[in-house]
């Protein structure tokens, strides 16, 4: 992950040692600065999706705990419930606004830590769930600011951010069941007491990852002249300006947008960016909702007969979560290794996971020492659909450089859905199925 990262970044600081552009002087294209903002879209993207992945790691931990073991998928469910609201108010407010992307960081750290706090003292769990809206809200919405900021940085910067989303998800299960571990109680404590114990001290100890955050943007990020005017089309011809860190994560040219924009009203606009990545949008919301589908009866997976928890230590649910969050972080990271354009084929194969483990969860036909190595297989598919999905739009010449963006976001948004409608399936599944 990290040296595929460095080759990019080598290769970027080599092609501009090679034929520096003529035009204005690069504002920030040294070779530490560009190590320095890969740190820090790294550190961005893993912390974004920290406590995210932590909720959904401890969501078997919280249910039980307040004696709610068939809503477990509820959990999962309101970890993404704001989630495309989060995303819209971003990208149809905010954008247009111009609010400043150091306001809309900080703010979402904020929500981020009141969120782990909120789950902490939960009192009961409907509060938990609405304390799990709000953490869960921040993970969409720091994914729309940060990538829309990425537009003003060199495009190598993306597999910082990519890299850094898919090490969250084992990182932030990893933490999880590390800290569960590492909370002791006294003797003679109810196994329900335990659970809560160990709820509150988890995710309280989780907190100090804002401050990582906002160390990330505020202090490591090397941020760009925002206020700077984009050159005309004429000014770029005639000077080739070329700059490690204003060359767009988009190519846009602001005269062709501005054309467009007077040509069209925004409901045009709108419709022919959905064509344009409708198919693209489809598979990738598809994955989603299978993979957290599978994921969902993973909870459900153990054998007839096994404890269903283990008190003193996570049990299966979490770790199977890390296994899920393994193959993530290796197929997101694969790109320059693997590209994939067919993604119907991805979305094929993990409609048959998602198959595959409600029947598991049904009869418990496969023995629990395969189902970690499935998992995996059920994160490889996952994170290959995300990480060539958005590969696709980036590169698609069908889609006008002024629509890319637009588009990218659609996309973006069909993961919410995704999701919201797959621990939805879940949740009825469990309850009507009988699934024990």
């Amino acid at each position: 992950m990290a040296s595929h990262g460095a080759r990019s970044l080598d290769s970027a600081v080599a092609q501009e040692d090679e034929a520096p552009p003529p035009g204005p002087p690069a504002r920030i294209g040294s070779r530490p600065t560009l190590w320095r903002n890969w740190i820090a879209f790294f550190l961005l993207g893993t912390i974004n999706n920290m406590s995210y992945v932590i909720i959904n790691s401890s969501a078997k931990t919280i249910a039980d705990s307040f004696h709610k073991s068939d809503d477990v998928s509820l959990i999962p469910w309101a970890n993404v419930a704001f989630g495309f609201g989060a995303k819209c108010l971003n990208a149809f407010v905010l954008v247009p606004l111009g609010v400043p992307y150091g306001i809309r960081i900080f703010v979402n750290g904020v929500l981020m830590l009141g969120g782990l706090i909120g789950i902490a003292f939960a009192p009961s769990f409907t509060v938990a769930i609405v304390a799990i809206v709000v953490s869960g809200s921040t993970a969409g919405f720091g994914e729309n600011v940060v990538l829309g900021y990425l537009r003003l940085y060199n495009p190598d910067l993306i597999t910082a951010w990519s890299s850094g989303t898919g090490m969250a998800g084992v990182l932030g299960a990893t933490l999880y069941i590390g800290l569960s571990c590492a909370v002791q109680t006294p003797p003679g404590t109810s196994r329900n007491d335990k659970l809560l114990h160990m709820n509150h001290y988890v995710f309280l100890l989780a907190t100090p990852i804002v401050l990582i955050y906002w160390l990330a943007y505020f202090v490591i990020l090397k941020k760009p002249d925002e206020q700077q005017p984009a050159l005309t089309r004429e000014e770029q011809e005639s000077s080739k300006y070329r700059t490690s860190e204003t060359t767009p994560l988009i190519q846009e040219s602001v005269s062709e947008s501005r054309s467009i924009e007077a040509a069209e009203s925004g409901c045009s606009r709108l419709g022919r960016c959905l064509c344009s990545s409708a198919w693209l949008s489809f598979n990738l919301g598809a994955v989603y909702f299978t993979e957290y589908v599978a994921r969902s009866c993973s909870a459900k997976a153990k054998e007839k007969g096994d404890p269903i928890y283990t008190p003193t230590c996570p049990e299966f649910y979490a770790a199977i979560q890390l296994c899920y969050q393994a193959g993530v972080l290796v197929s997101r990271s694969s790109l320059g290794l693997v590209q994939i354009k067919r993604v119907g084929i991805l979305t094929i194969l993990q409609t048959i996971n998602m198959v595959v483990w409600i029947i598991i969860a049904w009869n418990h036909f496969m023995p629990v020492a395969v189902l970690p190595a499935y998992m995996i297989f059920v994160g490889l598919l996952g994170g290959a659909s995300y990480v060539n999905t958005f590969n696709l739009l980036r590169s698609d010449t069908n889609i006008a450089d002024g629509d890319r963006e637009l588009c990218i976001n659609i996309a973006g948004l069909t993961i919410s859905l995704g999701i919201f409608a797959g621990t939805g399936f879940n949740t009825l599944l469990f309850h009507l199925a009988g699934f024990k």
